[in-house]
């Protein structure tokens, strides 16, 4: 629950001044609702389509928060997507929210972590052994990559749209070959006010070696580095094996974390799941199979 001093909304998924609002709601393609006492937008951000709100108080939310979602839940059909993303972010207590979030249908999907890198050395090149070969990707690299992206998060996975918004937004791809075979990739994002983004890396499962994806995250923290970066920043699953010890151990730290709810755009599927809750409770939906 984060209280925003001179804002009358006290309860949002996000923290956001009444500015960063503002500036949300005026993004190309919002659709929100805003009134004095509640805020529901949603928003396409990196390929994927959230949600964002904030309410007066705890009751206020209570009363408004299904109503004001069935209004714009229109605009999620209109959107084509197979699932609608919520994160829950600084949150202390989510005993009295969960129920709410279930009753429109949202389920736990996974935690992420926002990792960040403070101080990058642009001195730091990373050095690469004889057997693999860090080069620039090409458009015939595409396909390998993103088959490596899907394999490598499982059902982590998030919405393919994700990966286009990288490709249509990156600075910098690169892709890393062992006897010619391409088996591990970042890309970067790109780089504003001294501060640089790491949208993704990924290794094929094959090649699943730590010392691979340590030498992936390198290369892009050097990369950034070249556009005059300072700082640098990746978002993590912490449910992926050693994930955020790999950022650690190359001086990353962490910074926001939260939890990514999810629901399916698919009604017979959210009827089925609330048929399923009625007869057991404590039921976890990981949608593992939206690929």
């Amino acid at each position: 629950m984060t209280q925003e001093i001179g804002s009358s909304m006290l309860i949002r998924n996000t923290p956001k001044s009444q500015s960063d609002w503002k500036k949300l709601i005026d993004s190309k393609g919002v659709t929100s609702i805003d009134t004095d006492f509640a805020q529901m937008a949603i928003v396409q951000e990196k390929g994927q389509l959230t949600v964002h709100w904030g309410f007066e108080d705890i009751n206020v939310m209570r009363e408004h928060f299904l109503p004001m979602f069935e209004e714009l839940k229109p605009e999620i059909a209109d959107a084509e997507v197979e699932f609608i993303a919520l994160d829950l972010v600084q949150f202390q207590n989510r005993d009295w929210i969960q129920p709410l979030l279930k009753d429109a249908n949202f389920y736990f999907f996974a935690e992420w972590m926002e990792m960040e890198h403070p101080g990058l050395d642009p001195e730091r090149i990373p050095d690469f052994p004889d057997d693999v070969i860090m080069r620039q990707a090409t458009d015939d690299d595409v396909e390998k990559m993103y088959s490596i992206w899907i394999e490598s998060y499982g059902d982590l996975t998030v919405s393919p749209a994700t990966f286009d918004y990288y490709l249509e937004n990156q600075t910098w791809i690169g892709a890393l070959e062992h006897r010619d075979e391409v088996i591990g990739f970042a890309i970067n994002g790109p780089v504003s006010s001294g501060s640089g983004e790491i949208f993704d890396v990924a290794v094929d499962s094959k090649f699943d070696d730590e010392e691979y994806k340590s030498l992936l995250l390198s290369a892009a923290v050097y990369q950034l580095t070249t556009q005059d970066a300072r700082r640098a920043s990746i978002k993590v699953r912490p449910d992926i094996k050693n994930a955020l010890r790999t950022c650690a151990d190359l001086g990353f730290r962490p910074g926001v974390g939260g939890l990514e709810y999810r629901r399916s755009t698919d009604e017979e599927y959210n009827l089925a799941k609330q048929q399923e809750r009625s007869s057991a409770s404590g039921v976890k939906a990981r949608f593992g199979d939206w690929r």
